[in-house]
């Protein structure tokens, strides 16, 4: 059978590998036409000559959550209930397949898997992501005004304890990979090369096993441990859930709804049992998605994305290709300059000084930010001397011949500035785009000593 959304293939071991692939779309969300073929997958999955499956994407992310344009489907909540409840079932088929049928289940997890992504792993019995900083695993709902609608709310704390589930929940930041293994949230890290190899090894490795035991990964600590001690009683939950309200109104300021609905989802399902949550979830979820909170920042949310494809330019102007940049200063900003020029952009960066500690001042603000996303294991020992090679200095001109981008980031001065625009185009030539971090001096003003003023623009 042939899917449009789907890649199925099963192993002469009985192992199935879906691999979601939404047809015309660069990322796999959660729209009508997915999770029907998403059911037809699952009555494949069930039948007897599958033993284990595997769950991945053919492109660069797992699974980014629900497709945000489908809310506006729903016109009232009796269609939102449906359609919630509708994704509900299919995600209990899942986790029924390990749970009911023997069939284990792992989620092989790359890039974002955030949302409906997020829940859909949460329904196999074993998670394995990549070591790429680019993975990161949250349930971001809140910040659209709603919570999460596909079992979330009850899932993630079973999975990683009621403190931690709160956390992501209500703040609605994701993980990543290392702190994802820490907390429970998944089983395994690995290099993104090997993810589905590994995963599939697991599932063969989990054919006519004994489930291993669920245990929640809590650093031995002080506070950790007074937070595992307050899940076990019910006066502790009640403490527990009790700050979880008071930190949370501390922060929203009792403005938005989707926060308290979450909270409340979590604590009917730790009191009265799972179903019981479940049916909370998705009767919370139908009347946020129609709040003025939910459509104004779903609004936000559109904005900001139609910004991101925006670049500024309203002609048919082709953009020139940049690889070799100057930062002329190398100041706090200049630093800073040089820093998202190398690391975020991936630019050959040279910073021009007047002397010596300039320059160094510079060279260690860049390695002070790699330093920072090393500790944070965002970036490998590896990747930050390479990043690191990228950036060199110099107090002469020589080695600027082929920049292709000059950035200033000196004193606000206007005759500084324009005697700089007249030694750049002596050394690098008259065609390099000379780009100004001036806040208060007029471009044109700076332009005015440039042998090709429009090439002289303000960059902030």
């Amino acid at each position: 059978m042939g899917y449009d959304n789907y890649h199925l293939d099963i192993d002469d071991n009985g192992v199935a590998t879906v691999l979601m692939d939404r047809a015309n779309e660069s990322m796999n969300t959660l729209g009508a036409d997915f999770v029907t073929e998403l059911a037809e997958i699952v009555g494949r999955l069930e039948e007897d000559d599958v033993r284990a499956v595997v769950i991945g994407s053919a492109k660069r992310d797992f699974l980014a959550g629900a497709d945000i344009r489908m809310f506006d489907d729903f016109a009232t909540r009796d269609d939102a209930i449906e359609g919630v409840s509708a994704l509900h079932a299919i995600y209990n088929r899942i986790e029924a397949l390990h749970t009911e049928h023997g069939k284990p289940v792992v989620a092989a997890i790359h890039g974002a898997c955030l949302g409906g992504g997020l829940e859909l792993a949460l329904t196999a019995s074993m998670r394995v992501c990549t070591n790429s900083p680019k993975t990161q695993l949250g349930q971001p709902e809140v910040q659209l005004g709603v919570l999460p609608g596909a079992g979330g709310t009850q899932r993630l704390p079973a999975l990683v304890g009621i403190a931690a589930g709160l956390e992501m929940i209500l703040g609605g930041r994701p993980a990543r990979p290392r702190k994802a293994k820490k907390l429970g949230l998944v089983d395994e890290v690995v290099p993104v090369e090997v993810l589905l190899e590994v995963a599939t090894e697991r599932a063969t490795e989990a054919i006519d096993a004994e489930p291993p035991d669920r245990v929640i990964a809590l650093n031995v600590s002080t506070q950790n441990l007074q937070k595992l001690a307050l899940e076990k009683n019910p006066a502790g939950r009640s403490l527990l859930f009790k700050k979880a309200n008071e930190a949370m109104m501390k922060e929203t300021k009792g403005n938005y709804p989707a926060p308290k609905r979450a909270l409340e989802a979590v604590r009917i399902g730790v009191e009265q049992g799972r179903e019981a949550g479940f049916a909370a979830e998705i009767r919370f979820f139908a009347e946020l998605v129609f709040t003025p909170e939910s459509e104004a920042l779903r609004s936000i949310f559109f904005a900001t994305q139609e910004l991101k494809q925006d670049s500024g330019v309203d002609s048919d102007a082709e953009p020139r290709p940049v690889e070799c940049v100057a930062v002329l200063g190398g100041g706090l900003m200049g630093g800073g300059i040089a820093s998202v020029a190398a690391i975020n952009a991936g630019h050959q960066v040279r910073i021009k000084e007047i002397d010596e500690a300039g320059v160094n001042r510079g060279l260690a603000y860049v390695s002070k930010t790699l330093g920072k996303r090393a500790k944070r294991r965002r970036m490998t020992p590896f990747e930050v001397d390479r990043v690191r090679n990228r950036v060199t200095g110099s107090v002469t001109w020589d080695g600027f011949a082929n920049t292709d981008l000059v950035i200033e980031a000196v004193f606000e001065d206007l005759d500084l500035k324009q005697s700089i625009v007249e030694q750049v185009e002596e050394a690098m030539g008259s065609d390099v785009i000379f780009a100004s971090n001036t806040s208060s001096i007029p471009i044109a003003d700076i332009a005015a000593a440039a042998s090709k003023p429009e090439l002289v623009v303000g960059m902030h």
